[in-house]
């Protein structure tokens, strides 16, 4: 009798140990699916392709003229300009260069190593240099993307086409990099970063929309096209632009989903 009185007692707390492990086990994936998905997504991504892979076939020293389109942006405002030509066009390595604007006029502009008199170390040497950006940029000139110079090397920066549900949980663009004197790509990389875990947000910062961990491609993509092309460019600030792609994405997050 003392058996069967216990049977039912031993079925209930089978039923409530099976009910906490489910509603356990039902929490855990709510917390980690975005992981699990992440990584089958970026996955299948990496691994079949795009074709050609990210690689650097050859560097250029001396590239003397380069035109850069940002199509994720896209293009390149005026503070973005002053910068690009303070970070790149030295004069000597680079000569030339030419950028696309927000409104798909293209800016080119030229400068000497005589253009640039601030030393390093001297007094207010960054007033100066903003000073001697400006005096070039103020000479530039703009034109039709079909009239524009043409240049020895072209940047294209583009986001890679992700479907609406990858998007939910990745970020590709892709760079790639052209000889405009043989047409040959000398180097092309896509990079694949992924958003911010539920279960470890961006608690450092707080405003960026992906982790700045790389799933495939070259890390360090901000400065892929400086390693090809653009080696001599200053150090202290190397973006492209002043407002770091992962904080636009941000910002914008609402319109980009």
């Amino acid at each position: 009798m003392n058996s069967l009185r216990t049977q039912p007692a031993a079925k209930r707390k089978n039923v409530w140990l099976w009910t906490a492990a489910s509603l356990l086990l039902l929490g855990m994936l709510a917390l980690t699916h975005d992981i699990i998905i992440t990584h089958i997504l970026a996955y299948r991504i990496c691994k079949a392709g795009p074709q050609p892979k990210t690689f650097i076939k050859k560097t250029v020293d001396y590239p003397e003229s380069i035109y850069w389109e940002d199509n994720i942006y896209p293009g390149f405002d005026g503070e973005d300009r002053l910068l690009m030509i303070r970070n790149y066009l030295d004069g000597v390595h680079l000569k030339t260069m030419a950028l696309n604007g927000p409104d798909g006029t293209i800016h080119v502009y030229t400068a000497t190593e005589e253009d640039w008199q601030a030393r390093r170390g001297e007094p207010n040497y960054f007033d100066r240099l903003n000073t001697e950006a400006k005096a070039i940029a103020e000479r530039g000139t703009t034109f039709t993307r079909e009239a524009m110079p043409r240049t020895n090397y072209s940047v294209i920066l583009s986001p890679a086409p992700l479907t609406s549900f990858q998007r939910r949980y990745l970020w590709s663009d892709e760079v790639r990099i052209t000889d405009n004197k043989t047409d040959e790509v000398i180097a092309y990389n896509r990079r694949l970063m992924r958003r911010w875990y539920m279960i470890m947000p961006d608690i450092a910062f707080g405003n960026r929309y992906y982790s700045p961990e790389v799933m495939c491609g070259y890390d360090g993509f901000e400065r892929f096209d400086e390693d090809v092309v653009s080696g001599h460019a200053r150090k202290f600030f190397p973006s492209k632009h002043r407002e770091l792609l992962n904080q636009r994405i941000y910002r914008k997050s609402k319109e980009v989903f």
